[in-house]
């Protein structure tokens, strides 16, 4: 039991780093280095860069906000235009502006795995990734937990089929 736990840390953390690597590699002349997901993510400008080199492109945004309405405001215009680009391949959208504003791990993911499908990262994703999502919610004073397991990819070829040739 301990092994296939420690496995599964193993490949996630595995997970975690292929993404990682990607996004520095796609910024490395932007003199960016990303890494923790969560917290060099949240705010907008690393995701802002990072689409801006993918697509070739230019969003106006502010390059710096240090408030929180304006790290939502950029946030939100950038995640528009991840939308504009992946609504036409029917992927699911499973995150918002403020599941990534608030540092929501799963859903930063599902977001760098639709941008590296639809931007053909030269790395290959792993297979078959799931977490299981503890979720607590309170109920008449009584805390209540229920698990969500969460499909972060299924098979390559489902996930480039998306985007088509």
């Amino acid at each position: 039991m301990y092994f296939s736990i420690f496995l599964h840390i193993c490949l996630l953390f595995l997970y975690f780093q292929v993404l990682i690597d990607w996004i520095n590699d796609v910024l490395v002349e932007e003199r960016i280095i990303v890494k923790q997901l969560e917290e060099d993510l949240y705010d907008g400008q690393v995701l802002q860069k990072l689409l801006e080199k993918l697509a070739d492109c230019k969003l106006n945004v502010a390059e710096v906000t240090q408030s929180e309405i304006g790290q939502k405001q950029k946030l939100q215009t950038v995640l528009e235009a991840v939308h504009d680009l992946l609504r036409p391949h029917s992927w699911t959208i499973k995150w918002n502006v403020d599941s990534i504003h608030g540092k929501n791990l799963i859903s930063i993911l599902h977001l760098l795995v639709a941008l590296a499908m639809h931007f053909r990262a030269p790395t290959r994703l792993p297979e078959h990734v799931s977490v299981q999502v503890v979720v607590v919610r309170k109920r008449e004073g009584l805390l209540q937990t229920t698990h969500v397991t969460e499909e972060l990819t299924t098979t390559t070829e489902i996930m480039m089929g998306r985007f088509g040739k």
